[in-house]
């Protein structure tokens, strides 16, 4: 059964023409603007957020080596990632959704997939290749998720359309640092996505939403950034236990958690005990 086509809210236009505009001028004009922030990326492939290299050399304070894995933490704390990407398509498996929510969700639980390979191949040897190929899963998240958020607060049609818009400008975002250093838009992407899942959030639910908790989502997305920014701070409060990359790869993989709660099946409600007792066939 086909949704009737219907047109995007005005306001999430408006959002999504600024975004838009905002991804096209970090294109544009962010090489210059890139090289006076200081965010291009130096000779191990690190933007500005990781322009910081322990003595290792790289940027991840936890260098531990075990059973001949290096970085051994950051390496094995990105198998969760892709045990809750294989578990939402498990559960995809026996629920029938509307077509933009069920392509969405299939990018959304892929994209873990991906991203647990992608990060685990990074850290295991931190090079520009590898971040491409970290950031590539994530790109496919960020669209899935995008685009999750949008079936639930204004529709199908725009959803279908946001997906295939935000994939694609996403995936070309990941791979453009490593050939030009600029990493705006990817910050467009990352946090500019971010942003519209939060205005979302704050709207209404349409009518055939499946109930993801965009709140949840949020909240996750926002302790695993704080846990990536505090990542030797965490260290050493674990008394060089656990990093905070680390934490936050576990962290990032329950953002599977409200989009699989959601999928569950919904019970009928039993009718009450009166209704039953009357019901037509029972003995009097």
């Amino acid at each position: 059964m086909r949704l009737p086509a219907v047109s995007p809210s005005p306001a999430f236009a408006r959002w999504a023409t600024a975004l838009l505009l905002l991804w096209l001028l970090a294109l544009t004009a962010g090489p210059a603007l890139s090289e006076a922030l200081g965010f291009t990326l130096n000779a191990h492939g690190h933007g500005h957020a990781h322009a910081h290299l322990h003595a290792h050399g790289h940027p991840f304070v936890d260098a531990r080596t075990l059973f001949g894995i290096p970085n051994v933490m950051d390496v094995l704390t990105n198998a969760p990632l892709t045990l809750a990407g294989l578990w939402g398509l498990l559960a995809l498996r026996g629920r029938t959704l509307p077509g933009a929510t069920q392509k969405a969700a299939l990018v959304f639980f892929a994209g873990l997939v991906a991203t647990g390979f992608g990060s685990a191949g990074y850290h295991w040897a931190p090079d520009v290749s590898g971040l491409v190929w970290d950031r590539l899963g994530m790109a496919v998240t960020f669209a899935g998720a995008i685009s999750l958020a949008v079936a639930e607060r204004v529709g199908q049609v725009p959803a279908r359309w946001s997906l295939h818009l935000s994939l694609p400008l996403a995936t070309f975002s990941a791979i453009l640092p490593a050939f030009t250093g600029n990493v705006l838009p990817w910050a467009v992407m990352q946090f500019g996505g971010m942003a519209l899942i939060v205005w979302l959030a704050l709207r209404t639910p349409v009518a055939g939403a499946i109930g993801i908790r965009l709140g949840a989502l949020i909240g996750l997305y926002a302790l695993a950034k704080a846990l990536e920014l505090g990542d030797a701070a965490v260290f050493h409060a674990t008394a060089d236990t656990l990093s905070g990359h680390s934490l936050k790869h576990l962290t990032a993989a329950l953002a599977a958690w409200p989009v699989i709660v959601a999928l569950r099946p919904q019970r009928p409600a039993k009718a009450p005990a009166s209704l039953r007792q009357n019901a037509p066939g029972r003995a009097a």
